[in-house]
């Protein structure tokens, strides 16, 4: 076999390696590998930096203190007043907007939290299949 074969041969995986043993690769293996995966390490690993479920996790906790806070407002006006003052129902549709707005955010962010873990693990695979992290975590 000629060593333009053998490159080619080397420089594909198979598909049924596991993340675990790609750690283990032998270091000729690893400088043969296409300069995609490098590429698409640097493109996911700045994707990756970005944390927007924990903006939305603290917009949805802000929004539903303020819920809280304004329906124990909206009860204490009803609980003694005879007749509701005018100014309890613009306070109520505030609330159920606050309220509508917290489950949002909070949704989005659950969806937002899942993406974020599928490309971190995503990163993870292609550091271990480069060669850029010793296995188990362990760093020199």
């Amino acid at each position: 076999m000629t060593q333009a074969a053998q490159r080619t041969v080397v420089s594909e995986p198979p598909s049924e390696l596991k993340a675990e043993l790609r750690a283990e690769l032998p270091p000729e293996f690893r400088a043969e590998l296409p300069s995609g995966l490098r590429a698409e390490l640097t493109q996911l690993s700045a994707a990756a930096r970005e944390r927007r479920s924990v903006d939305a996790f603290a917009r949805a906790a802000l929004g539903g203190f303020c819920w809280a806070v304004l329906a124990g407002v909206c009860g204490k006006l009803l609980w003694d007043s005879a007749r509701p003052p005018l100014f309890l129902y613009p306070l109520v549709l505030l609330d159920l907007l606050l309220l509508g707005d917290a489950a949002r955010s909070f949704l989005y962010a659950r969806r937002e939290l899942a993406r974020e873990l599928r490309l971190e693990a995503r990163v993870e695979e292609l550091r271990a299949l480069l060669g850029v992290d010793l296995p188990g975590g362990v760093s020199p």
